[in-house]
């Protein structure tokens, strides 16, 4: 189990795949997070009675805490039973099994070790029990006093992030840590000052004026008061160009052995290692407190919400350049360097015990490096030349210095009584760090287990750490620095999470940069194509406003010039989708898998069309199908569990369906596509609380757009004719205020 303190509350059943854990009752969350941060994890009955029911006779306290123990059991009954312990006297949490995030936090911001400090930022998703308020005056002053204790915490652990960044040069995270440190409170002067400094040494004298403007309008807007003597005296400084340009960092990998070769000092919030091995011990997924962007209006959103069109996942990992985009007039100074490589080694065999595990394990290798090399511009090593590896003591590095090559994908396959697990890994050749591994299980009972199948997971999922791998190579300089095709990986880096506008903001801005040097760039041109698509489709909201007319002219551009590029024709399948136009764009998803088997998201694109059509149950087995498909830690797995509960609601099964979205939840934190589609299944099934908090949680992430979208009404039918579906019908309901 894990228990989420900082920021949101959540609770988690850490099994295969991470499953959300309801908690109905407000003080029963409030119970939890009060005996996880105690110690001992245990409290007096008579403690708790007091801290939650204050205000109530002794009597009816102690009553209303047996009620809320009930409610909270029941809520855990099915994945951690045990997890309480009571006797007449006192209420414990038993520790084992359960890791609490504060607690996982408060100890890392101990250490003095820039990776230690990395990780404990990662966990830092907000402030103490953000969305957690009862009003009563005990239980505020114990909140108030945790939050404050936590939140300094974090100030030290972002200020010494700084002072790392900043001594090493390194500007783009100095001012990701100081952004972090000031807003605990914008109104600390202090704090303020430090991101004066930073933002003057590394984006310049105007730019650390316009901050300064910005923030002698906050103190005048919450505190009626001027910036100090302190405040002033460094604005004038900085004014009068005292405060030097710090000099620019060269843009080169760092020494093999170094901090930056480990991937916990390399972690970026934005682009996480999915799986990795160099984790802390609790498998918290590294996530970030996202601010909420200005809210645009979004384009007649009832007729975009086809669920999917949604978080084109497939993009970072469906991008297959079209040959002349190889041309290096385009790609500036990476004509001097070679592109990503990797080698996929042929995989071992534990132990064989049937005649087709050896050629098991080979057809794997095989068809793994077919499917690779459908991905992206990394050049892979032939299945021809790995196999001279067969059979051999390999050393990774050796390998890496022969074929050169920067990474490489090892792989062993252990049969097991029911069926096989592969296990698969891929690693850095230049250090021997594991970038990312995980684990699939194939039973022989699954249908048509075979390595077509395996290796089609496998290899999307490859592909997008090896953009990782090769953005974190270029994070280490500033925008204006890096050459357009560092600019690209970064871009493809950020829409992998484009469920949130912050994402989907920072790769416009990254494929418009390219645009900017390079106006015929291709791939840039799809990119912003992609994002307005992606923003207009799913309750994103963005500034300025989504151009579905600017994304449909550059869509238009690039199929002329490379009409058999896959993920052309699967950004032309979503702008269709958004359109309504579900036969042409079923064809267009169709023609991308034609020209990439492995774009496991058009798949997942033409099952969501099958539901909106009429056909839920071939939409249900077609994503599950995909499911099965793809590898455990696929970031494109949210998005396909909201199509899996949309099928399921089409069918009337609505209690699977909401489990399908609960476990989206986990997987797509903040989306508010997730949080539309909760409350319209809650508000289908008669759940007055749970619609309202899903509903208010929407109007808050995304305010704009979920009024446009309850101000449209179509009754019974959408625009096209078309009956609408549950999910929108539900979606109404909730929006529509109190239920009946």
């Amino acid at each position: 189990m894990i228990l989420r303190l900082l920021g949101t509350f959540a609770v988690e059943a850490n099994a295969a795949r991470s499953i959300a854990v309801s908690i109905r009752s407000k003080k029963a969350r409030a119970l939890l997070a009060y005996l996880a941060m105690k110690s001992d994890g245990r409290a007096s009955r008579e403690e708790l009675a007091t801290l939650l029911w204050g205000d109530n006779p002794d009597a009816q306290a102690r009553h209303s805490l047996r009620q809320c123990v009930m409610s909270l059991r029941q809520d855990l009954h099915y994945f951690a039973p045990d997890l309480l312990s009571m006797s007449r006297e006192a209420i414990q949490l038993c520790a084992q099994g359960l890791a609490v995030d504060a607690h996982e936090f408060v100890l890392l911001a101990k250490f003095a070790q820039p990776g230690e400090l990395t990780r404990a930022a990662d966990l830092w998703h907000g402030e103490f029990l953000a969305d957690l308020t009862l009003d009563i005056e005990e239980f505020d002053a114990w909140r108030a006093r945790e939050r404050d204790r936590l939140a300094a915490a974090a100030a030290r652990v972002f200020e010494a992030l700084c002072e790392n960044a900043d001594a090493s040069g390194d500007g783009e995270r100095a001012i990701e840590a100081v952004e972090r440190l000031v807003a605990l409170d914008p109104t600390r002067e202090d704090r303020q000052r430090t991101a004066l400094l930073i933002h003057a040494r590394y984006r310049g004298r105007e730019a650390a004026l316009d901050r300064a403007r910005l923030l002698a309008n906050l103190l005048r807007s919450e505190l009626a008061i001027s910036p100090d003597h302190a405040t002033s005296a460094l604005i004038e400084k900085i004014k009068n160009g005292k405060v030097a340009l710090a000099p620019r960092r060269e843009l080169q990998s760092a020494p093999s052995g170094s901090n930056a070769d480990r991937p916990e000092a390399l972690r970026d919030q934005k682009a996480p290692v999915l799986a990795a091995e160099h984790v802390p011990p609790m498998p918290m997924p590294v996530a970030k407190s996202w601010p909420n962007r200005p809210i645009a209006p979004l384009l007649a959103l009832v007729t975009a919400l086809s669920l999917g069109g949604a978080v084109a996942l497939e993009l970072a990992t469906g991008w297959k350049l079209p040959f002349r985009m190889a041309d290096r007039a385009h790609v500036g100074s990476s004509a001097q360097r070679a592109d990503a490589s990797a080698v996929v080694l042929p995989f071992a065999v534990d132990v064989a015990r049937g005649a087709d595990d050896l050629p098991f394990a080979q057809a794997l290798t095989h068809d793994l490096s077919i499917n690779l090399a459908r991905f992206g511009d990394v050049r892979i090593v032939s299945d021809r030349t790995a196999g001279l590896y067969r059979d051999r003591h390999v050393d990774v590095a050796k390998v890496g210095a022969e074929l050169n090559v920067r990474y490489a994908v090892v792989g062993r396959i252990e049969r097991t009584e029911s069926g096989r697990r592969i296990d698969v890994q891929l690693v850095d050749t230049a250090n021997q760090t594991t970038l990312w591994s995980d684990r699939m299980q194939r039973e022989d009972a699954d249908p048509a287990p075979t390595t077509e199948d395996i290796a089609r997971g496998a290899a999307r999922v490859l592909a997008i750490n090896i953009r990782y791998a090769e953005a974190r190579r270029a994070r280490s300089s500033s925008v204006a620095s890096v050459d357009v095709r560092d600019l690209l990986v970064r871009g493809h880096v950020s829409e992998i999470r484009s469920y949130l506008g912050e994402n989907v903001s920072d790769a416009l801005r990254l494929y418009e940069e390219v645009l900017r040097r390079a106006p015929n760039n291709q791939a840039a041109m799809l990119g912003v194509a992609r994002m307005n698509i992606i923003a207009a489709m799913n309750f994103v909201d963005i500034d300025p406003r989504p151009d579905v007319g600017r994304a449909e002219r550059l869509l238009n551009e690039v199929l002329v010039k490379s009409p058999n590029w896959a993920a052309a024709h699967f950004t032309l399948g979503l702008l269709q989708k958004y359109r309504r136009q579900y036969a042409a764009s079923l064809k267009s998803f169709e023609r991308c898998i034609e020209l990439n088997p492995s774009f496991l998201s058009a798949r997942a694109q033409i099952a969501a069309i099958l539901t909106r059509t009429g056909q839920p149950q071939k939409g249900l087995d077609l994503i599950q199908d995909t499911i099965r498909i793809a590898a455990p830690s696929d970031p494109a797995m949210g998005l396909w569990h909201l199509f899996a509960g949309e099928a399921e609601l089409e069918l009337g099964h609505e209690r699977a369906a909401l489990d399908w979205m609960l476990r989206a939840n986990t997987l797509m934190p903040g989306s508010p596509l997730v949080h539309a589609w909760l409350a319209s299944v809650y508000a289908t099934i008669g759940d007055r609380p749970n619609a309202a908090r899903y509903v208010a949680a929407l109007k808050k992430i995304a305010p704009a757009v979920t009024q446009r979208f309850a101000d449209r009404w179509y009754g019974n039918d959408a625009p096209n004719g078309r009956p609408q579906t549950r999910i929108l019908q539900g979606l109404r309901l909730a929006l529509a205020g109190p239920l009946p």
